[in-house]
């Protein structure tokens, strides 16, 4: 190598490889919260044997993570003893948003490559690592959308059906805000509707919400009961439009509203902004939105932009009541869709 190309070769590396940087660092960070070595820490200092002993944890190994995370700045370390800093604090408020892009994701990304040629099928995801994640995060955006969409109806339904509950934890939330009404709960992975059916348990819940293994393609068989229902479906009907097509969208949509006429349906969905490089300039954009977009390209989900969905519902002969967006303090991209849907009494157009 000529030597006037050595002039700033270092400082030109280090930058070339900060992607690899936060590439550990993500992945370091979700095992130090999911292990529970946070948690830990969080109740005290500790050293690395201390840690090891509680948690059932290989001690030099965890040493080399603790001495990581110390050079990042999240711990600090006085005589062997490690403690969190306030990085390490405030991360662990986002801990849903590493379980899902990370903890549900990494496999996928480490399919791209082959995902990519002709011919291939979908990446894999961790379904229950995804289901969890996306509860976690709806308690700041999704959720108070559906509450808020839901409340402005509250006294015209006797029963909820989530369509695509996860771990229930979002479902759980909203049956407190409903006492008394009784609620079913479908997921297709069976380890989260086993993770729901405990944390019912737990809540004190598990007398009126009911949990199976289903898809929201099976909405129209669940046993009901009389009275209108008010379904729900957060981040759904993407993952049947990509597996089933649009058509059985449409027809699942004017399937349930012919079953009930009277119900109804508060769907979430994401705008697929990933190819508007103005709102891809948001600072949430390029930090979540942007990978998020892409893992829908390359596993077995498809966003489509709000104007998509109109149609859609249209055709299947729903109206879109309310529409709502995240509130803005949280989510100020404005890409979270929150539709209110009821039958359109002029019919299938």
């Amino acid at each position: 190598m000529p030597e006037t190309m050595k002039s700033g070769l270092e400082i030109r590396l280090v930058e070339a490889l900060q992607p690899v940087r936060y590439f550990v660092l993500a992945q370091v960070l979700h095992q130090f919260m999911d292990s529970g070595i946070q948690e830990k820490l969080t109740a005290g200092p500790r050293t690395a044997e201390q840690l090891s002993v509680s948690l059932s944890l290989q001690p030099r190994r965890l040493e080399g993570v603790l001495h990581y995370l110390a050079n990042e700045g999240y711990l600090s370390e006085n005589d062997g003893v490690f403690s969190l800093e306030e990085k390490a604090k405030e991360t662990a408020v986002f801990s849903s948003w590493y379980k899902l892009l990370v903890g549900g994701y990494t496999q996928t990304f480490e399919q791209l490559g082959q995902t990519l040629r002709e011919g291939a099928g979908f990446a894999t995801r961790s379904g229950l690592d995804v289901g969890v994640g996306s509860c976690g995060i709806s308690q700041y955006d999704a959720y108070p959308v559906i509450v808020d969409l839901i409340e402005e109806v509250r006294d015209r339904f006797a029963s909820v059906v989530d369509l695509g509950c996860g771990d229930g934890s979002s479902l759980a939330d909203l049956m407190e805000l409903l006492p008394g009404l009784p609620a079913v709960g479908v997921d297709p992975e069976p380890a989260s509707v086993r993770a729901g059916e405990e944390l019912m348990r737990r809540r004190g819940l598990d007398d009126r919400v009911r949990l199976r293994v289903a898809g929201a393609e099976d909405a129209p068989e669940l046993d009901l009961g009389s009275g209108p229902v008010c379904l729900v479906s957060a981040f759904v009907l993407q993952e049947l439009l990509e597996q089933r097509g649009r058509d059985a969208v449409v027809g699942l949509v004017r399937e349930v509203f012919a079953h009930r006429p009277d119900a109804h349906w508060i769907v979430i969905e994401v705008d697929n902004r990933i190819d508007d490089r103005t709102a891809m300039a948001h600072r949430l954009a390029l930090a979540y939105y942007n990978p998020y977009f892409l893992v829908h390209y390359l596993t077995e989900q498809r966003l489509e932009r709000d104007r998509f969905w109109h149609e859609l519902f249209t055709e299947a002969g729903a109206e879109v009541e309310r529409q709502r967006t995240a509130d803005p303090r949280v989510d100020s991209t404005g890409f979270l869709l929150g539709y209110r849907l009821r039958a359109d009494a002029g019919g299938a157009r």
